[in-house]
């Protein structure tokens, strides 16, 4: 049974779109050795991409890109475990995820779980139990280019070559913000509270926009930390899946090695992005548009 002073939070988001470091900040926000706070990294973007209900891709998906893909996730056991306790691939069904979810953790004060929008998309009916959604979001232009870049370098591809393959290669991320934006209507029509933050406003003003979003969402920190140690003995019980889309290998030093959030950058200016990516910038942008409008601000 649910703790009823206990606080229940999903991030739903999208790859490339600074969270890692938001999590990294809520699961440093425990007194050392003696973590109040639970972090679930992707039950169901696992289940989605590599869960034995995983979704197919598409027919007409390049199938060079698909066999890459799999080089690159071959161990069937997700993470290592050396800081988080993976989820199987083979246990992670979309029902695994929502148990997962929706288990007491009665040591815990706050359980927040971070995920890919897309992972819940077509299974509404698996949205965990007395959570409250909070969704990040993130510039189309910062996102979809750092997804490319990421990309392009995960499979091992000269840069003409991945162009001619950048729709299949960035699949199912390029309509991510739609997933986002229909999750986000979901909720609101069952009479969900839906709470939005940008990821350009945490990092223009940290304390001011994760503190409203701590009071929104129902989190209470005795004292907020925007600095902290390097790792974090509390990180050992993290719970985190191993989705296709999040294994870049750079989320790794991101949660051991930071000790702050990463300061802000402007976007890139439209002539500085490929080609290859804009359409699907532009595609993007209106979802994210809708969703900015809601953002929390001060």
């Amino acid at each position: 049974m649910e703790d009823s002073s206990q606080s229940r939070v999903m991030l739903w988001t999208l790859p490339s779109s600074f969270a890692s470091s938001f999590v990294n900040w809520i699961g440093h926000q425990s007194p050392q050795g003696a973590p109040k706070v639970q972090i679930v990294i992707n039950p169901y973007a696992t289940a989605h991409d590599v869960g034995p209900e995983k979704v197919r891709l598409p027919d007409d998906v390049n199938k060079d890109i698909i066999d890459k893909w799999n080089e690159l996730h071959e161990d069937p056991n997700g993470n290592d475990g050396l800081y988080r306790k993976p989820i199987k691939d083979t246990d992670c069904s979309f029902k695994f995820a929502k148990d997962l979810l929706e288990q007491e953790f009665s040591d815990k004060k706050v359980v927040f779980c971070s995920d890919l929008s897309y992972g819940i998309s077509g299974r509404f009916d698996m949205l965990p139990a007395g959570y409250l959604h909070s969704f990040l979001i993130r510039n189309p232009y910062k996102t979809l280019l750092s997804w490319r870049n990421l990309m392009q370098k995960c499979l091992g591809m000269d840069k003409d070559s991945f162009s001619v393959l950048v729709g299949d290669a960035l699949y199912p991320v390029l309509d991510g913000y739609k997933k986002c934006w229909e999750l986000i209507e979901h909720l609101q029509s069952q009479g969900n509270k839906v709470v939005v933050v940008d990821s350009d406003d945490i990092q223009q003003d940290p304390g001011a926009i994760l503190t409203k979003y701590c009071i929104l969402v129902g989190i209470t920190f005795p004292e907020s930390r925007l600095h902290w140690d390097v790792g974090n003995e509390s990180m050992r019980d993290w719970i985190s899946g191993r989705s296709l889309l999040s294994q870049d290998g750079d989320n790794d030093d991101t949660f051991v090695e930071s000790t702050s959030l990463p300061p802000f950058q402007p976007a890139p200016k439209r002539h500085d992005v490929p080609f290859d990516i804009l359409a699907y910038i532009d595609a993007s942008m209106p979802y994210y548009l809708k969703m900015h409008a809601m953002r929390i601000t001060i």
